[in-house]
């Protein structure tokens, strides 16, 4: 694994009214922030990714590291750079 981040990092994701509209509750009065949360994951996923043949990783299992980059409410995904090695016998 080279890197992982988890969040909501840029704009091109659409963005819902029901986010907008949580987002206001939680935040009554303050700074609306949409975009640019995230955190690094990269020991997360390699910890359970690094050295396997094969890797499958839910973004809806990252919540249960704790890891919430985010105000609830808003969906978030997962980018992630890799290499793949072949190992010589």
């Amino acid at each position: 694994m080279k890197s992982a981040i988890y969040g909501r990092m840029r704009t091109g994701r659409c963005i819902t009214t029901e986010e907008v509209a949580a987002q206001r509750r939680l935040l009554a009065g303050e700074e609306i922030r949409l975009l640019g949360c995230s955190a690094d994951v990269l020991e997360t996923l390699d910890r359970r990714c690094s050295g396997n043949v094969e890797c499958n990783i839910r973004v809806s299992d990252i919540p249960d590291e704790n890891i919430q980059p985010c105000f609830p409410g808003l969906k978030m995904y997962l980018e992630t750079s890799y290499d793949c090695v072949i190992s010589e016998s």
